[in-house]
């Protein structure tokens, strides 16, 4: 005979071990004790890719405000500062059309960026030279450069993603 202490035992167990990775509050960790704000500086270009930095600065800045952990502040009082280049952009094949082999009918952008992210309240790095990528995959149309421009904002929107995902998850 199992008596009913046994199931509230159980019970117990699987709602405590459900929740075994969640937190309550702010960004957690020796490394960000006391961080509140972000000072995010224009991103720097060193790809081939004319005027990425106005669209990658503004996509990790949205992408911060639609997270809510860190406060972005536009001055050098933060108490964080991420510091992020772009190294290269390149368009790759990804498939070609069924009637002709030698027309590519869908493209992928790839940004490639490093990140540094410093602790001003501890005065460290926390990351330093961390490569992150932003994907994206488009389909030629009349004309590739087209295609690029239009998908170039979209792989600034998936490099912020992840950056911000650094930032905020250290992962």
């Amino acid at each position: 005979m199992i008596r009913p202490s046994f199931f509230v035992m159980v019970a117990a167990m699987m709602v405590l071990s459900g929740c075994a990775g969640y937190r309550v509050g702010n960004v957690s960790g020796r490394n960000l004790q006391g961080v509140r704000s972000v000072y995010v500086p224009m991103v720097k270009n060193a790809s081939l890719q004319p005027d990425v930095q106005p669209l990658v600065t503004n996509a990790i800045i949205s992408r911060f405000n639609d997270d809510g952990t860190l406060t972005v502040s536009q001055n050098n009082n933060a108490d964080s500062e991420l510091d992020v280049t772009v190294t290269s952009v390149t368009e790759t094949q990804v498939s070609n059309s069924v009637n002709d082999i030698n027309i590519t009918t869908q493209y992928q952008i790839n940004m490639q960026a490093t990140a540094t992210y410093v602790n001003r309240r501890l005065g460290r790095k926390i990351f330093e030279n961390v490569q992150v990528s932003g994907i994206t995959n488009f389909f030629t149309q009349a004309n590739i450069q087209e295609g690029i421009r239009q998908a170039i904002p979209l792989a600034a929107q998936d490099l912020a993603n992840h950056t911000v995902k650094l930032v905020t998850e250290g992962w």
